[in-house]
């Protein structure tokens, strides 16, 4: 009875709980795709707003007299939209991955049967409905980034076309009495402006409810001036006195104008922005005055750049420290004009906050400019001239090669006073932005490339006492990695060179700033660069391609590693000859620059069937040209594997006799007895005819032949040849030596006594020794020479 129930329930109750378990299945899976939904949703609105983002600045970009400023804003907007969506694109790439992994695993199986379940259906569709939101969304936002890129390039057009417009832009000539009319006129209104502003910032003290606000200002600009000057004026004393020991050394100076540029440059800088910071802190700096401050900054800062490399080069007061090779008189001139030009541009860069903030009139700042500007060109011209009256061509010096670096400062001394008196005559031409933008070019790109010059010879000097068997980092590689002290100088070479690299490239996009190239236009330019930009289905980029090369250099470190370690550690071990020990590290350094190679690609991207299909395609063009290559490489393996030649082989192809040195990929090295090194391709020794001494045995045969007299006793001189042969400590009794009648004539009689060796190596020296000990012998024994 109980059984008949159970047979009659069981099939009931196993469906009920089947359904129970679709449902469940089911209802997560709706779970799962509403929430798959909703974020979607939510990504496809982000998206739109991306979009409309990039539409509103396209129409910006359209209208006509949009400010600088205003261009600079959108360039960030549309910046931030890019990096936006590349993160988003980016953060989807697993989740597609996975969502195509899934569809490709409910995908029907070839040769299956069509009939599957409608659960299964089911879960196919919606995987392949997820899979297509996740890549249109991925896609969108991709595109989302390329529109932005067009959209950056765009408005950095607009930016450089604006800046040529005003660079061009024509005002009043400086002879125009017109304008010094008008600029005279705005004086007073300036005056009264600039009144108004610090009346306005001494009011904001005065409201203070502590009145001891403008007594903490007053000391504080008494605390700056006082810390600014003496203060500097003591470290440079000072440094004076440490460097006095060694002036003539080349890092002593090189080191010592490094220093006075910092001091000059550095506590300014850090005395004016601490006062700033204070007077933020104590609220008691409006934004105006916060304005006029970062002028005054810059101003300050530019003035002690320049100073500090003036002095530092130019050194007015003695030559001991001097950089360039300059008479006292000479330099002390040159010096008082630099520092002449770098306080009127410092002036310039502090009227730009000023005419700003004050609101000036054009006719004034057109005045200013022209005047500054064509002051600043007459200085360069005279210091360009006094410049080249030190760079004569002496007669007693024709004969002497040409100097590279004085004929490239004679150069650029030239293009400087030629565009110094081209400002001039377009700044009466009524070209003063022009003729502003020429010195200020002038100046700049003389500062940035005395601080180059300097900075690369520092760098030499660091490098070179850093890397050095005792140096700092030197030490280190030498007791911790282990690194030869020639390699430790090689990594400093390399680390140098980086470093002038990096030196050059940050002084290349410093001249450039000013030309309209700014930091995040090259940013964005370096991104794309640096993270990649694909060609097909293959992603460029410079990370992936150092990333690709260290590990390929890794893999041959790896190699090196356990080449090293069979070297000394496993093969002297084993039983081994020295041949065998040299094929098997050779092969073990093939196989791992193979792998290495082949892990190097994968990693960057390069599909090698895709390699495969490029070289099948050119294979008979390589194979002609690289047809010798290949062929001594394979043979260079079948020598590594067959081993008729091994290293420490004494063998004799062609004319050339020797011993194998080493067997590379391409050739094989043979050092003769004369100690030369004869270079033979694997090839030869393959297909040629190669004579090896001792491939199976080092044993061999040396032959002496012997010429006596036609009346000496034959016998006795084979007895003699014998008993030489046999006193020999190298002769082998077995097999014996011995001596043949070889013929007879009318002057000589001749034998050859033949004898073994063990190793036939020293089968030169062994006839000469038996030469020796035979001709005293027969000359004891009476026995003449023919």
């Amino acid at each position: 009875m109980v059984g008949d129930i159970a047979r009659r329930f069981a099939p009931q109750s196993l469906r009920s709980i089947v359904f129970a378990l679709a449902s469940l299945i089911v209802l997560a899976f709706c779970a799962g795709a509403s929430a798959q939904s909703a974020a979607t949703d939510e990504a496809q609105v982000t998206i739109n707003g991306w979009n409309a983002t990039l539409e509103r600045i396209d129409t910006a970009l359209r209208a006509e007299g949009i400010a600088e400023a205003d261009l600079r804003r959108l360039r960030d907007q549309v910046s931030e939209v890019i990096d936006s969506a590349n993160a988003f694109a980016n953060s989807l790439t697993g989740q597609v991955a996975a969502a195509a992994a899934q569809v490709k695993q409910l995908a029907p199986m070839e040769g299956a049967d069509a009939s599957v379940s409608d659960a299964i259906k089911a879960d196919r569709d919606a995987a392949q409905k997820v899979y297509a939101d996740l890549a249109g969304s991925q896609q969108q936002a991709q595109a989302v980034a390329a529109h932005g890129l067009y959209t950056s390039t765009q408005i950095n057009d607009r930016r450089r076309a604006l800046f040529t417009a005003r660079l061009l832009q024509r005002n009043s000539s400086l002879l125009d009495p017109s304008l010094w009319q008008d600029a005279a006129a705005e004086v007073p209104v300036l005056i009264e402006r600039t009144g108004i502003l610090f009346g306005d910032w001494i009011k904001l003290l005065a409201n203070r409810s502590d009145r001891s606000a403008i007594a903490m200002v007053v000391g504080l600009l008494a605390v700056m001036v006082a810390v600014t000057l003496p203060g500097r004026a003591l470290l440079l004393r000072r440094l004076g006195r440490r460097a006095a020991l060694k002036p003539k050394a080349s890092r002593p100076r090189i080191v010592t104008a490094t220093t006075i540029i910092a001091i000059n440059t550095i506590v300014p800088l850090l005395v004016l922005a601490s006062g700033h910071a204070i007077l933020n802190a104590l609220d008691l700096s409006p934004d105006r005055i916060d304005q006029l401050w970062y002028g005054f900054t810059s101003a300050v800062v530019f003035f002690s750049l320049g100073f500090g490399l003036a002095r530092a080069l130019l050194t007015p007061a003695g030559s001991d420290f001097r950089l360039v090779a300059l008479d006292d008189n000479v330099a002390r001139r040159v010096f008082r004009l630099t520092v002449a030009i770098a306080a009127i541009q410092a002036l310039v860069v502090f009227l730009d906050a000023f005419t700003r903030i004050t609101f000036t009139a054009l006719p004034l700042i057109v005045a200013a400019d022209g005047v500054l500007s064509g002051i600043t060109a007459i200085l360069i011209i005279l210091s360009v001239r006094t410049l080249n009256r030190r760079l004569p061509i002496d007669e007693e010096d024709k004969d002497d090669p040409p100097n590279d670096e004085n004929g490239l400062l004679r150069f650029a001394l030239i293009m400087a006073g030629i565009l110094a008196t081209t400002a001039v005559v377009v700044a009466l031409l009524g070209y003063v932005a022009l003729c502003r933008f020429i010195v200020t070019q002038i100046t700049w790109i003389t500062i940035i490339a005395a601080l180059l010059i300097l900075l690369l010879k520092l760098a030499d000097e660091v490098t070179a006492a850093a890397f050095k068997r005792d140096g700092l980092v030197g030490s280190r590689l030498v007791s911790s990695i282990g690194f030869a002290p020639r390699s430790v100088t090689q990594v400093g070479v390399i680390v140098n060179g980086l470093v002038q690299v990096g030196l050059v490239v940050l002084a290349v996009l410093a001249v450039a700033a000013p030309w309209g190239v700014d930091s995040a236009s090259l940013l964005e330019s370096m991104r794309v660069l640096f993270f990649g930009f694909k060609i097909g289905a293959i992603t460029i980029s410079i990370s992936t391609i150092v990333t690709a090369i260290a590990v390929f250099i890794v893999g041959l470190i790896i190699t090196r590693a356990i080449q090293n370690w069979l070297d000394t550690r496993f093969l002297p071990t084993t039983r081994l000859d020295s041949g065998l020990r040299n094929s098997i590290r050779t092969s073990v350094g093939h196989v791992g620059w193979i792998a290495a190679a082949a892990i190097a690609f994968g990693y960057a991207g390069l599909d090698l069937s895709s390699i495969a299909i490029v070289a099948g395609a050119l294979s008979v063009g390589i194979g002609l040209g690289l047809q010798s290559i290949v062929n001594n490489f394979v043979s260079g393996l079948i020598l590594l594997a067959e081993r008729p030649i091994r290293a420490g082989d004494w063998i004799a192809v062609g004319a050339e006799e020797g011993t194998v040195k080493r067997i590379n990929v391409r050739a094989t090295e043979i050092e003769t007895v004369d100690r030369a090194t004869v270079i033979v391709p694997n090839s030869s020794l393959i297909s040629g005819v190669v004579k090896n001494m001792v491939l199976r045995d080092r044993s061999g045969r040396i032959v002496v032949p012997v010429m006596v007299s036609k009346k000496a006793d034959a016998e006795q001189v084979r007895s003699i040849l014998l008993a030489a042969a046999k006193a020999h400590p190298l002769v082998l009794n077995y097999p014996e030596p011995v001596v043949l009648f070889m013929a007879f004539n009318n002057v000589s009689l001749d034998f050859e006594l033949r004898c073994y060796l063990a190793d036939i190596t020293n089968g030169a020296t062994t006839r000469s020794d038996l030469r020796f000990d035979v001709f005293n012998r027969l000359r004891d024994q009476g026995v003449d020479l023919p």
